[in-house]
């Protein structure tokens, strides 16, 4: 029988492991693949010349112009497409390839659309897909999504939650007056709350008749002239009841809620 002292034995003795699925290194040349765990040195040292000299001499074997001094990465296009398309902010990417050695490459950028922040106060910017961008909030006039529950959400993944996708959906049924809403909410009960960006809380209640409710909220505002600077909320629940809360005064005891 056969008796090896080590890998470097077998190697010798002209043994290899032959893998089905063998994996590249994306940030070496083609010669530094090709030779990966099998270096020729020289002196304690690498040998890139011969390395590269004999990977020209395969290359010529197989009648293909490949450069061994190439990236193994700029060689792949849909491997340049997954790694760029990675960045939190890419959207979509398209390489373009001039043989021999000529790339350029389209990008198409993510917009932010919202701030998601979760029960710990942790904050995170995504775009319309639900991808998270950008952790914290990139920008103040940005809606704001609360959701009840902590998040676990780093840059560059897709939000898979239940709450963000409710409360995003009610958000795309009160456009395009989604601009005058500066944050969306559930309350202890699950129905929705939804703050003007002058601070006035909008009390939906349920998801049912979303813009019938909304159209009510500017006559009401409107009706009080004035008054309206000292609204808390607009509880547009019962549609045919709302009710307006005015904040509380200071000095005096809270004067109750008026219905319309």
């Amino acid at each position: 029988p056969l008796v090896l002292q080590g890998p470097a034995a077998a190697a010798a003795a002209g043994i290899a492991v032959i893998y089905q699925e063998p994996t590249l290194f994306p940030d070496l040349s083609v010669a530094e693949n090709i030779f990966a765990k099998s270096e020729i040195m020289r002196r304690g040292r690498i040998n890139h010349a011969e390395q590269e000299r004999q990977t020209a001499a395969l290359m010529e074997r197989l009648q293909t112009t490949i450069d061994p001094r190439a990236n193994v990465w700029l060689l792949d296009p849909r491997a340049i497409a997954a790694r760029i398309e990675a960045i939190p902010y890419v959207a979509t990417v398209r390489i373009h390839r001039r043989p021999p050695a000529n790339v350029w490459i389209d990008v198409m950028e993510r917009t932010p659309d919202a701030c998601v922040r979760d029960s710990r106060g942790h904050e995170s910017t995504i775009d319309r897909a639900l991808r998270v961008v950008e952790a914290g909030c990139s920008r103040r006039d940005l809606v704001v999504f609360a959701l009840q529950a902590p998040l676990a959400a780093t840059p560059g993944a897709f939000v898979n939650d239940p709450e963000l996708t409710d409360l995003e959906s009610d958000a795309r049924v009160l456009s395009p007056d989604t601009g005058r809403f500066g944050a969306f909410a559930h309350d202890r009960y699950g129905e929705l709350d939804a703050t003007l960006r002058d601070g006035i809380e909008v009390k939906f209640g349920d998801d049912a008749d979303l813009d019938r409710k909304q159209r009510l909220v500017g006559p009401i505002l409107a009706e009080l002239g004035e008054r309206a600077t000292q609204v808390e909320a607009v509880d547009v629940r019962a549609p045919a009841t709302p009710v307006v809360e005015f904040r509380a005064p200071r000095g005096p005891p809270s004067t109750s809620p008026h219905s319309l």
